[in-house]
């Protein structure tokens, strides 16, 4: 925020909020989050070393006031600096809890659409519309969620509005609400309760209302240095490697109106640049192209409506300067087929095994590191095919991979694999020769015969579905699903074996993660050349932080 004054806090008299409030709010907030991320994290329903509620949704945050970071950015009105974090929050969602903060965050952002100001009456509206955007944007909406704990905060912030009509008083009975609704979030939801825990969504909704509400009474000005959670290291060449679209002009622009003709501007654009990425409404339009005439797209768009938050780069620079930051190494020339595949990884193991049945990107990521919805939109941008089909290989990556397919102008499926196993053997059934819907197709029905199992070290103490678990000992977990704990680790591995039906399986697929060396893995192939005599091992290196192993049988 450099050595300008922060914006000033509001007062329990306070009736209206402009931009710059809202954005210092956003911010405060967003800080806060990242300072609890941890102990959201924690969290985690079964106690296994990779919890990343709060991380995903500190991470989805911060890209969503990522535009209101530059003090020379203010907007003017509440409706515009609104507007700068719907679009922000899409492309910025990590994981599953992410991606449903940036539907909250978008339903909030297009309710104040428009407003120079709002007061507590138009608060209370905002959370209601965001609740309401976030239970149609999930499928099959669960109880004794964040969804939960949004609207019931917000139901209380309507009543609270009509009391008194003061931000302050607004925001600080909501979140009482929200509190009051995260901890009832066990008796909605049972595995919660037996494993002791809050929701770790609602957790991080709360944990944001207290930045909030800690900005608007003072106890907090605006923070200096917001951004303090660096993101994950992503694989470079993964999303920006070099495609023919990597040259020309990256153009960025916001067209603002009242009645804009969205999907007639969508189309126009995506027949006249590359790498076309178009979101928003009748009201406000983002735009992201990749053209040789930047100008020809902005003349267009004027017609339309008010130009907003251009931004031109020389992608020939760009490449140039990318191209000078690694060294040079040869790639023979071959056809690319038809549909491009991208994958989901964690590990240098799965990922040379993912690009060995073809696999046209991997994208690192996993738990504790899930790629963000632009992560994942920028893979498939790097594609030269105009159809693509996409491997979460994670539950938690699904939704974000969801939202990606939805912001390009190529044809996407995404097959929802929940774990690379189940990614393994989708790609086992690819046809080059089918169509992009009948592949998708018969890989997602692949996923239903595929059993995945894993082996990690409990980070608490706990008792779920009938399991005693203790601190540091060895779990089992099958199909997500915890089964054993002890602190034997063959134990642990025979017994996960057993629950998988290894006995009448022709074939155990081993996958050994980081850490585990020669003398282990030995050990571990005498072990099943014991108990197992009749089945083939394959013991792979999967590379994979957290689990020991992930196991598979067909």
């Amino acid at each position: 925020m450099g050595d300008q004054a922060p914006a000033p806090s509001l007062t329990r008299s306070s009736r209206r909020a402009s931009g710059a409030e809202l954005r210092a709010a956003l911010l405060a907030a967003t800080d806060w989050l990242e300072h609890h991320a941890a102990s959201v994290n924690a969290l985690n329903v079964f106690p296994v070393p990779d919890g990343d509620t709060g991380t995903n949704m500190a991470l989805t945050m911060r890209g969503a006031v990522k535009d209101l970071a530059d003090e020379a950015t203010i907007a003017n009105s509440a409706g515009d600096t609104a507007a700068r974090i719907e679009y922000g929050a899409l492309m910025g969602a990590r994981g599953n809890s992410g991606v449903i903060l940036s539907q909250l965050l978008r339903g909030f952002s297009r309710s104040l659409q428009g407003q120079v100001d709002f007061d507590g009456v138009m608060l209370a509206e905002a959370f209601t519309a965001a609740a309401a955007l976030a239970y149609r944007a999930v499928i099959k909406p669960v109880e004794g969620t964040i969804l939960t704990v949004a609207r019931e905060a917000a139901a209380r912030a309507v009543e609270a509005a009509r009391e008194q009509n003061d931000l302050a008083y607004v925001v600080g009975e909501t979140l009482a609400a929200a509190r009051a609704s995260l901890e009832r979030t066990p008796d909605l939801l049972d595995l919660l309760r037996q494993a002791g825990v809050v929701d770790a969504g609602g957790m991080g909704l709360v944990v944001l209302l207290e930045g909030i509400h800690r900005y608007l009474t003072g106890e907090v000005g605006e923070p200096a240095a917001w951004a303090t959670m660096a993101a994950p290291a992503f694989d470079l060449a993964a999303v920006h490697a070099h495609h023919p679209d990597d040259y020309g002009y990256c153009t960025n622009f916001m067209i603002a109106g009242e009645t804009l003709p969205y999907e007639a501007i969508r189309s126009h654009l995506a027949a006249t640049g590359q790498s076309v990425v178009v979101v928003g409404d009748e009201r406000l339009i983002k735009v992201h192209l990749h053209t040789l005439d930047p100008g020809g797209a902005l003349s267009y768009a004027v017609q339309f409506g008010a130009l907003t938050q251009i931004k031109i780069d020389n992608m020939d620079e760009q490449k140039a300067a990318f191209a000078a930051q690694r060294p040079t190494v040869p790639v023979a020339e071959v056809e690319a087929p038809p549909i491009a595949l991208l994958a989901v990884a964690a590990g240098d193991g799965f990922a040379r095994i993912l690009t060995s049945l073809g696999v046209g990107r991997v994208i690192s990521g996993g738990q504790t590191m899930n790629p963000s919805a632009a992560d994942i939109l920028s893979a498939i941008e790097a594609m030269p095919q105009a159809e693509a089909i996409v491997l979460p290989n994670n539950g938690n990556i699904v939704m974000a991979a969801r939202q990606a397919a939805e912001l390009t102008a190529k044809r996407v499926e995404v097959v929802p694999s929940k774990s690379l196993p189940q990614g393994l053997a989708a790609l086992l059934v690819f046809d080059a020769g089918a169509s992009l819907a009948d592949n998708a197709a018969q890989m997602t029905e692949a996923l239903a015969g595929v059993r995945t199992g894993e082996l990690t070290r409990a980070v608490r103490t706990v008792a779920i579905d009938g399991v005693q678990v203790r601190a540091g000992e060895t779990i089992a977990l099958l199909d997500d699903r915890l089964i054993v704990s002890t602190t034997d680790p063959d134990e642990a591995l025979l017994r996960l074996l057993a629950a998988m039906g290894a006995a009448e399986a022709e074939l155990i697929t081993i996958y050994y993660g980081q850490g585990i060396d020669q003398g282990q893995r030995a050990h571990l192939q005498s072990l099943l050349a014991q108990r197992y005599p009749r089945q083939t091992l394959e013991l792979l290196d999967g590379g994979q932080p957290h689990y020991d192993f992930i196991l598979s049988v067909e």
